[in-house]
């Protein structure tokens, strides 16, 4: 069971108590005074202290001080006369369970013992499931850290080409998320340029993301066309992940430089946006096809379209998160919001375009972003 100490200066009342806590079974040690309860309690631990609080030499209140110094789930339980309640309860104010007036009441003792070791053994576990709780807690935040990292370098890296730039910009929303981009430039004549938009937020749409990022980079440096990629894309989302309910947005282009010609296709994505440098206008050009993963159809359900673009016009790919922010009235900034923000930064080259429309999506919104961001921003040059 449990091991005891009592500290009382008088021997009868050391007697008494040690043979009722003996016969709960409990291990009993005793002491005379405080000094003596502070020699046994700094090299023996123990579970319950029962200890009166007046005493010829060093008191209750200092037996109580020491049992909290050496054991901090240990308990302590005051024995006082009826003219000291006063003091116990000041006692208990410094942490003791709980206090007993003498005459001692073997049955309320009982009690009160039980009582106690329940406490400590309750206060011990809550502990213990703390503990546990902070591990698993920095465990996870290891996790997410290097989940961050991770999803970080799958981010691609800027280019600027004598023939063509692309700048690129990602804000998640928590450190991990669903947006994925790919840019593949075969050193030939065409750059390959994806953006992806997996349902939900987080660690699930991450791990998503990572899943899909080597299939999706598979299908570009393999060159099919951008009709091809979304449906070979669905298969494969449907057969891996049917019945989860994850689903992707996508818009994928291929861009060939020597002529200019931009093959497209979009899977339920927010059109992308064609600046115009000669007239000095937008185009949008709107996704064409299905939401990916949510149904196996056939490749004849994808279509692509083509445009051509010249030196000085801009091709950007973005996903829902920049539209979807919102102003201090709740207004979200929409389409017609975008293009209004992108309209100054479009006489910039690709990088400081990039870095201009950010900083207005920062002035813009309000309260912390609810989506990922991600930007992509190609030019002929």
């Amino acid at each position: 069971m449990a091991r005891i100490l009592v500290v009382d200066d008088d021997h009868s009342i050391r007697l008494l108590l040690s043979e009722i806590l003996r016969k709960g079974d409990h291990t009993v040690d005793t002491a005379q005074d405080g000094a003596d309860a502070n020699a046994l309690m700094a090299k023996q631990r123990f579970d319950l202290v029962v200890t009166d609080l007046h005493m010829r030499q060093q008191g209750g209140i200092e037996v109580l001080k020491g049992a909290k110094e050496h054991d901090p789930f240990a308990e302590v339980l005051i024995l006082t006369g009826h003219g000291t309640i006063p003091s116990a309860v000041k006692a208990m104010q410094l942490g003791a369970f709980e206090y007993l007036t003498k005459p001692i009441d073997i049955q309320e003792f009982r009690m009160k013992v039980r009582q106690a070791l329940e406490r400590r053994e309750l206060r011990q576990q809550i502990a213990r499931q703390k503990a546990e709780l902070k591990a698993h807690q920095e465990m996870i935040e290891r996790d997410l850290k290097l989940a961050e990292q991770v999803q970080q370098s799958l981010v691609p890296k800027p280019i600027k080409d004598d023939r063509f730039e692309v700048a690129i910009k990602y804000l998640p929303m928590i450190g991990v998320g669903g947006d994925f981009s790919d840019i593949f430039y075969d050193q030939e004549d065409e750059v390959y340029l994806t953006i992806v938009d997996v349902t939900g937020h987080g660690i699930t749409a991450a791990l998503l993301v990572n899943r899909i990022c080597m299939e999706i980079r598979r299908l570009a440096r393999e060159k099919m066309e951008p009709a091809r990629i979304l449906y070979q894309l669905n298969g494969f989302i449907f057969d891996s992940f049917k019945g989860t309910g994850m689903f992707l947005t996508m818009f994928t282009g291929v861009l060939r430089l020597s002529t200019g010609e931009l093959r497209y296709a979009g899977s339920a994505h927010p059109a992308a946006i064609l600046w115009r440098n000669q007239v000095q206008r937008f185009e949008l050009l709107e996704s064409q096809n299905p939401i990916i993963g949510f149904e196996k159809t056939g490749a004849e359900r994808f279509t692509q379209n083509q445009t051509f673009i010249q030196p000085g016009d801009k091709f950007l790919l973005y996903t829902d998160g920049i539209i979807e922010i919102e102003d201090k009235q709740k207004t979200p900034l929409g389409i017609k919001g975008l293009l209004r923000l992108l309209h100054p930064a479009m006489q910039k080259d690709s990088y400081e375009a990039a870095s201009s429309i950010m900083n207005g999506l920062k002035r813009y919104i309000h309260e912390a972003q609810r989506d990922d961001i991600y930007l992509i921003i190609t030019a002929l040059r």
